[in-house]
C-alpha cells in the first residue's frame, strides 16, 4: 500500500522572488554582489579608454582654423652680396570656406565621438546584461534539479517503512540519476564561471535571491514604448560617420584652392624716402585648373556608394526588428501556455497521487514543464534586451535596470 502524495512544488519561474539555492561549483563558492554593481562596472570597460581620450583632448583645445595660412619672411641679395638689401613678408590667406569647413567638422567629429562613445556603452550594457541573464539561467536550473530531488525524497520520507522493494528501487534509481545530473551540470558552471572570471566580462557573485526581476507585463510595455520607433542605433551612428565624411570633403575641397597671398617688401635701393622703398604684391589663385580634382570626384562617388548602403542598413535593421517582434510575441504566447499548465499540473498534485508510478510520471511531467517555462523565460529576457540595445535604449540617459521590477535607476560611479 503506498500512501497518497501532496505535491510541494511550488508556483514557479514567472517571478524570481524565490530564494534561488547559493551553490557551490567543484569548491568554488560564489560570493554575493548586487545586480547593479554588474552593471555599473560597463564605464570601466577599456574599450572606451579610446573614445574618452580623444573627448578629453577635444575639450582642452582649440580646432578652429587661423585666418592666416602661412607667414613667410624673404630676405634678398644681389651678386652674392652677404649683405642684403631686399626683405619682403609674404602673408599665406587662408580660404574662408576652408576655415568655415573646418569649424564646422569639428564640431560634427565630438558629436560623432559622443555617438560612438554611447554606442558602445551601450553594447558592453548588453553583454553584462547577458551576462547575468546567463548566471541566472544556471543558477536555476541548478535549483530545479534540487527541487526536484527534494520532492522524491520528500516523497520517500513519507513512504518509509512500507515502500516495497522494487518501489523503492524506483525511487532510489530516480533520485541516482538526479545526482548525476546535478554533479555535471555543477561541473558545467564551474567551467563556464573559469572561463567568465578569465575573461573578466561581469561578477558572477549575484544573489538572485534578494532581487525581483522585471515581469513580464514590464517587459511588454517597455518594448511597446519603444516598438514604434524607426531609430537603430546601428544605423544612426554609419549615419553619423557619412555625414562626417561629407563635412571631410567639403574640407578637401576648399583646400584645393589656394586664394593667394598679400606681400610687403622693403628694398634698401629702391631710391629716397620710404615711399620709393617699400611695395606691395597681390597674388590670388585662378581656378580654373585643380589638379585635386579626379581625387576629389572619386572620394565624391565614394560616399554616393556608402549613402546606397545605409539606406539597405536601414531596410535590413527594419526587417530584422519586425523578426524580432514576431518572435517576442511568439515567446510570450509560449510561456503563457506553459504557465497555464504548470497551473493545472499543481492543482492536479495538489489532489494527491496515487502509486509511486503515477508519482514519478506525475514529477517527471511537471519538471518538464517547469524547465519549459524556464527556459522560455529565459529566451524572452535575451530578447528583450537584444530589442533594448538595436533601439540605443540600454545606453540612453537616464540609466535604469532593464533586468529589476519597477527598472530602478542606477548611476555609474
Amino acid at each position: 500500500m503506498v500512501k497518497r502524495f501532496m505535491s510541494i512544488y511550488p508556483m514557479a519561474l514567472n517571478r524570481i522572488g524565490f530564494a534561488v539555492l547559493l551553490f557551490f561549483s567543484r569548491g568554488l563558492i560564489l560570493a554575493q554582489s548586487p545586480v547593479d554593481q554588474v552593471l555599473q562596472q560597463a564605464v570601466n570597460d577599456t574599450r572606451l579608454s579610446s573614445i574618452n581620450q580623444q573627448l578629453s583632448y577635444y575639450n582642452s583645445n582649440s580646432f578652429k582654423s587661423p585666418a592666416i595660412r602661412e607667414l613667410e619672411l624673404r630676405v634678398r641679395g644681389n651678386n652674392f652680396d652677404l649683405s642684403p638689401d631686399n626683405f619682403s613678408l609674404r602673408l599665406g590667406i587662408l580660404n574662408p570656406n576652408e576655415r568655415t569647413a573646418n569649424n564646422i567638422f569639428n564640431v560634427a567629429k565630438e558629436g560623432y565621438l559622443l555617438k560612438t562613445r554611447d554606442h558602445l556603452l551601450n553594447e558592453i550594457l548588453s553583454e553584462k546584461y547577458n551576462g547575468l541573464i546567463n548566471n541566472f539561467d544556471l543558477v536555476t536550473t541548478l535549483s530545479l534539479l534540487q527541487e526536484e530531488k527534494n520532492q522524491i525524497k520528500a516523497f520517500e520520507l513519507a513512504q518509509k517503512g512500507i515502500l516495497v522493494l522494487n518501489d523503492w528501487i524506483k525511487l532510489d534509481q530516480t533520485l541516482l540519476e538526479l545526482r548525476l545530473k546535478q554533479a555535471d551540470f555543477e561541473s558545467q558552471i564551474h567551467t563556464k564561471n573559469s572561463k567568465i572570471m578569465i575573461n573578466n566580462s561581469l561578477f558572477l557573485n549575484v544573489d538572485w535571491g534578494e532581487f525581483e526581476l522585471v515581469t513580464l507585463d514590464e517587459i511588454k510595455s517597455t518594448i511597446a514604448l519603444h516598438s514604434n520607433k524607426s531609430f537603430f542605433l546601428e544605423v544612426d551612428l554609419a549615419s553619423e560617420k557619412l555625414n562626417l565624411d561629407r563635412l571631410k570633403l567639403n574640407i578637401d575641397y576648399a583646400e584645393s584652392w589656394n586664394i593667394g597671398f598679400v606681400q610687403a617688401g622693403y628694398d634698401i635701393d629702391g631710391g629716397v624716402g620710404l615711399k620709393n622703398q617699400m611695395d606691395y604684391r597681390i597674388g590670388i589663385t585662378i581656378p580654373l585648373f585643380n589638379e585635386d580634382k579626379p581625387k576629389l570626384k572619386r572620394e565624391e562617388l565614394s560616399l554616393i556608394g556608402t549613402a546606397n548602403e545605409l539606406r539597405h542598413l536601414e531596410e535590413i535593421n527594419a526587417l530584422i526588428d519586425l523578426q524580432r517582434m514576431k518572435q517576442f510575441n511568439d515567446l510570450v504566447l509560449r510561456y503563457e501556455m506553459l504557465l497555464q499548465k504548470e497551473q493545472e499540473l499543481s492543482n492536479l498534485a495538489a489532489g494527491g497521487v496515487d502509486g509511486i508510478d503515477g508519482f514519478l510520471a506525475l514529477s517527471k511531467y511537471m519538471t518538464s514543464v517547469k524547465k519549459s517555462l524556464h527556459k522560455t523565460n529565459i529566451k524572452i529576457l535575451l530578447l528583450y534586451i537584444e530589442i533594448l540595445e538595436k533601439k540605443g535604449i540600454l545606453g540612453a540617459e537616464p540609466y535604469l535596470n532593464y533586468l529589476s521590477k519597477e527598472l530602478n535607476p542606477f548611476t555609474f560611479n
